[in-house]
């Protein structure tokens, strides 16, 4: 979700449809594993924006002395928003959306970037993006993300390698479509709102087909596991007297459901993202009056992380190698009353490690020093 970064950020779904739009159009991993290009030991770093009112600063910092930061490059944008990143980086690049300082906004055409995150290196390859949908890094590094015309909506894929890109969906309605990822097949993955509520779809041959009905109402959170044969996404439930959002797992393509282990039945849970090179899954949830942590479950069981002094985590990144996790922290109890919001990273021995800013903290992603 993407809104004028002077406003604050709601962490999830708010009392109105608006607010469940937004937070689903912004459309993220444990154990201790090393890569083989990895030494053990060695930190990773993590890659973040510092929100300025016309320009975002992105750094990068040791996971362990987030304030040991060194300015990869400056971004400047339209007044009052920040840069849109994808959710995930690979092989040490991400890319971005961002509202162009001359003449953009919310309803004018984004610029789409990818960046060196070793190197602060940008390079520019489209200009006619939706600000607000979250663009999608596939796991070849190829590049998804949504341009509408009235109401024609197409997802287009740009590949950063040859410098092209093609529409490979288009579809005319008054609600949404947006890009989830392409499955291990390479078939684009979307989720479609409609009067009907929310469908995730699979496109061959630019014709979509309905695999699952997430929810009548909206659905969020998706994210596509690193093997691209299974998603994940939250739905709105009724559990006792609340509307709780829930997670739930569908292979790819078929849509078959996953059983999962269970967590606290009433517990609003939020950002689902995959275990790296695995199939396990790591949640946050809401406190209800007691500082929670962050859930990971891992077949039929489930283990926590080490949990905030007060509140609550939602999870934002994980390393690649699982050692390291960025969180948004809150000092509050439910999505209803968050409190306050930090960036925080924890270590693999539970150490918190506070990503400190004079403004909002974008967090962009992880790079191998």
């Amino acid at each position: 979700m993407l809104r004028p970064r002077h406003l604050s950020r709601p962490v999830t779904v708010g009392a109105t449809v608006v607010a469940l739009l937004l937070i689903v159009l912004g459309l993220i991993r444990l154990l201790p594993l090393v890569r083989g290009d990895q030494t053990p030991g060695e930190v990773p770093l993590a890659v973040f924006a510092e929100f300025g009112e016309l320009a975002d600063k992105i750094y990068s910092a040791p996971a362990d002395e987030p304030a040991r930061r060194t300015l990869l490059t400056t971004v400047e944008h339209a007044a009052g928003w920040g840069i849109n990143p994808a959710a995930t980086t690979r092989d040490g690049r991400a890319v971005f959306l961002v509202a162009p300082s001359n003449g953009g906004g919310r309803d004018a055409p984004a610029e789409v970037w990818t960046l060196d995150l070793a190197t602060g290196q940008r390079t520019r390859i489209a200009a006619d993006a939706d600000l607000l949908i979250q663009p999608v890094m596939n796991r070849d590094g190829t590049v998804l993300y949504r341009r509408s015309s009235g109401q024609r909506q197409e997802i287009v894929r740009a590949d950063v390698g040859n410098a092209s890109r093609s529409a490979v969906y288009t579809e005319e309605t008054t609600f949404g479509i947006f890009p989830i990822g392409e499955d291990a097949d390479g078939n684009l993955v979307v989720a479609r709102l409609s009067t009907g509520g929310t469908d995730l779809a699979i496109v061959r041959d630019g014709r979509s087909q309905v695999i699952v009905h997430a929810s009548d109402h909206v659905a969020r959170g998706w994210q596509i596991a690193p093997d691209g044969k299974s998603v994940v996404y939250l739905a709105p439930e009724v559990r006792g007297d609340r509307v709780v959002y829930r997670i739930h797992v569908a292979s790819l393509p078929d849509g078959k459901t996953r059983n999962l282990p269970e967590t606290p039945v009433d517990a609003d849970q939020f950002s689902p993202l995959w275990i790296p090179g695995g199939d396990g899954i790591a949640v946050g949830q809401d406190a209800r009056g007691a500082p929670s942590a962050v859930t990971v479950l891992e077949g039929s069981r489930t283990r926590t992380l080490a949990e905030p002094a007060r509140g609550f985590d939602v999870p934002l990144s994980w390393a690649a190698d699982g050692t390291y996790l960025a969180v948004r922290s809150f000092d509050g109890d439910n999505a209803t009353s968050p409190g306050n919001e930090t960036t925080t990273v924890i270590g693999p021995d539970g150490k918190r490690y506070l990503i400190a800013s004079t403004g909002e903290v974008i967090f962009i992603g992880w790079v191998t020093p």
